[in-house]
């Protein structure tokens, strides 16, 4: 099933909540297929919670937890407000966006009065949500209402009017489009044990005639009454349990055990799922790890949503799945085969992923990134309507594909050769003490200066700090200026967060013009386990080798030590990149550990995220 094929006759497209634990004042936008990213504690998890407490399948108590609180505030205020608005428009059998609700539609005669229009004249539904103090109960008292305007404008969002004549939105109004929830402990072996459960909605009525529930009865009784007379134990057992009445009365010989149920009704209680992996003895799915039995929670949601959609009698059913953490438990390859699955859902579904194998499958467009700006979520969404399926193709080949985890980034330095990205990681973890992915930090090659573009509009898109770290030779300082003017930075030489290597050098020939001599020929005596290997060995060897079709390396000239070493270095970059930025790093004098570029974009770097030298976290 395509996930633009949606025939409910609704879509939830936009989503406002005011006040909601860090969500003070975010908006979202809702696709068929929403994904929900960014790093841990941003607020993706809080959002699918406000989301609950709005439409919900079951009832969600709000506490003053749930309640945002400022930095600065000890105490959630009494008046202090939770409100969400949902904006619903009518669509086609495709799942496309229509102007007005189809004469006699289901959800017209559901809502009534509540079905408004805007300036334009095309209808919608808008429900407003509020959970308010009552200091009389002493407990948040949670209402719905519709409205009857929408404000284009969310920071005018209070401006909207309720809408009286409606009255209030009952849960019968929005039980068709209530919002199930699968939150990351889900585990099929509890769907098989509650009753409340998707899977107990689906065959506790197994959908058989009066008539066969009766043959199948009579049929479970004698079975019941075989096992227990062919058990010497159980007839036992049942002989000793017939004396129950003698203390608490009733009738002799009123006991009877069941091994099997005898009803139809009780035989979901014992029912089980067996599976084996290929090769394997049979198990049930309780006994099977938690990957395989998350994942078969989901797969059971499924068949509860397309059973539900099939048996609707006519009504309107607008499945919606909040699911968080689809990934869970399950290897990468499971990952990746896992999204497929979830695109055969019907109906709106919202991922609140930290996998990239699985945002790696998903449009760039369909993403909402999640971050924090000290106590506040910021939610960002890329635009994409002026991008060329082209460029889109590109970040979704060059980028989502390989290096999804750049979307849960909290800073990201961009650089063009194999050099820096086995130098810069090294440098990196040893001038903060940390690993730059514990910073939040990634670190990317974007395998040649031509290729910055789709970096930095994925980066700038959703807003995620980035910093460019780039050779100063004409070919990739041109590609820079290029990609950096495409996103909106006209002035590039002079943007803070562009460090690039003075006098056109590359970062081979930088090093050496920072005079770091030393450590380049004690990493290569140490490489080569031999003593002066660049005067042994390679300048013997290799002066006066051609070097173009027009010239020949001359070593022995005046700055010929120093041409050798830019050679060597180049020459093989991959190989010594790493051991020269450890042995750098090693210095003696602590001020020349870190070449000065670099050391400039560290301190930018943890100016603008708050870091310490030494191990500090990102405040």
């Amino acid at each position: 099933m395509s996930i633009e094929s949606q025939d409910s006759g609704i879509q939830i497209i936009e989503v406002r909540i005011r006040n909601f634990r860090s969500l003070k004042e975010v908006n979202v936008s809702l696709d068929w297929l929403t994904v929900l990213i960014g790093e841990n504690n941003s607020g993706k998890t809080s959002f699918l919670d406000a989301l609950f407490a709005a439409i919900g399948a079951g009832k969600r108590v709000i506490s003053t937890e749930d309640v945002f609180l400022g930095p600065s505030e000890s105490k959630v205020p009494e008046n202090r407000e939770i409100t969400i608005d949902l904006l619903i428009r009518p669509t086609d059998d495709d799942g496309n966006i229509i102007e007005t609700f189809p004469e006699g539609s289901y959800w017209v005669a559901l809502w009534g009065n509540g079905v408004s229009q805007d300036d334009n004249d095309n209808d919608f539904a808008a429900i407003r949500t509020r959970m308010k103090w009552d200091s009389t109960r002493g407990e948040y008292i949670t209402k719905r209402k519709f409205l009857v305007d929408w404000q284009d404008d969310p920071n005018n969002w209070h401006l909207a009017k309720i809408n009286e004549t409606a009255g209030l939105v009952t849960a019968a109004k929005i039980e068709p489009l209530a919002l199930y929830l699968l939150d990351a402990k889900r585990d099929i072996k509890e769907e098989l044990q509650s009753r409340s459960s998707f899977w107990h909605k689906l065959v506790s009525d197994p959908g058989l005639t009066d008539a066969q529930i009766e043959a199948l009865e009579k049929a479970l009784t004698k079975l019941n009454d075989e096992i227990i007379s062919g058990s010497d134990v159980l007839v036992h057992v049942q002989e000793h349990l017939n004396d129950l009445y003698k203390t608490i009365g009733g009738d002799k010989d009123s006991v009877s055990i069941t091994p099997i149920p005898r009803y139809l009704r009780d035989l979901s209680k014992g029912m089980d799922v067996n599976f084996a992996t290929k090769g394997a003895q049979t198990f049930p799915l309780a006994r099977h790890g938690m990957g395989t039995r998350s994942l078969a929670a989901v797969l059971t949601f499924r068949a509860y949503t397309t059973w539900r959609q099939k048996n609707a009698k006519g009504d309107k059913v607008h499945p919606m799945l909040a699911l968080e953490e689809p990934e869970a438990h399950l290897h990468p390859q499971a990952q990746r085969a896992l999204f497929k699955q979830l695109e055969e859902i019907p109906g709106q579904r919202i991922i609140s992923t930290h996998s990239p194998y699985i945002a790696g499958q998903a449009k760039v467009a369909q993403f909402r990134h999640f971050r924090k700006d000290g106590a506040n979520t910021v939610v960002t969404r890329m635009d994409t309507t002026l991008l060329t399926d082209e460029d889109i193709r590109k970040i979704n080949r060059r980028i989502l594909n390989t290096r999804g985890d750049i979307l849960y980034a909290r800073a990201i330095v961009l650089f063009e050769g194999e050099t820096e990205e086995q130098a810069l990681p090294i440098f990196a973890e040893q001038y903060w003490e940390r690993q730059p992915p514990a910073l939040g930090i990634t670190l990317v090659g974007v395998g040649g200066s031509g290729n910055y573009l789709p970096f930095l509009r994925l980066s700038s898109g959703f807003e995620i700090p980035w910093y460019i770290f780039s050779d100063g030779e004409p070919g990739p300082l041109k590609h820079v200026k290029n990609a950096l003017e495409q996103i909106g930075v006209e002035d590039y030489p002079k943007h803070p967060n562009v460090f690039v290597l003075p006098n056109g050098h590359n970062f081979e020939s930088y090093l050496i013009s920072e005079k770091y001599e030393d450590a380049i020929l004690t990493m290569l005596d140490s490489y080569h386990s031999t003593k002066n290997y660049l005067d042994n060995n390679y300048i013997p060897k290799m002066h006066g080798q051609k070097k173009t079709e027009t010239t020949k390396r001359d070593y022995k000239s005046p700055g010929g030590h120093q041409r050798a070493l830019v050679d060597i270095l180049t020459e093989k970059k991959t190989q010594y990149a790493g051991p020269l930025a450890l042995s750098i790093t090693s210095l003696d004098d602590e001020a020349r550990r870190f070449p000065d570029k670099l050391r400039q974009l560290f301190e930018k770097i943890s100016a603008d995220r708050g870091l310490e030298r030494g191990g500090g976290d990102i405040v």
